[in-house]
């Protein structure tokens, strides 16, 4: 089973949850716990497609900063 199968799986079993007739507690707790799983799948997810990327040369490019104009008019003036 793929990981998006899985994701969609657990999306639709959070979305009935609600309305399968268990006591507040144990919805909590199934909750936090198909939370958890949804997160783990994501970072799962993310991993892979980084690995395929690097794999196919398409590295991410490294988060550059970005710089206004008005900053640069700004760096070291002070306003009155």
């Amino acid at each position: 089973m793929s990981l998006d199968t899985l994701i969609m799986l657990a999306g639709a079993s959070v979305a009935v949850l609600p309305f399968l007739g268990f006591p507040t507690s144990w919805d909590t707790v199934l909750f936090l716990i198909a939370g958890i799983f949804i997160i783990g799948l994501g970072i799962a997810l993310r991993r892979r497609e980084r690995v395929e990327n690097t794999r196919k040369g398409n590295s991410p490019a490294p988060q550059a900063t970005q710089r206004t104009a008005v900053s640069d008019a700004n760096d070291g003036h002070e306003s009155h």
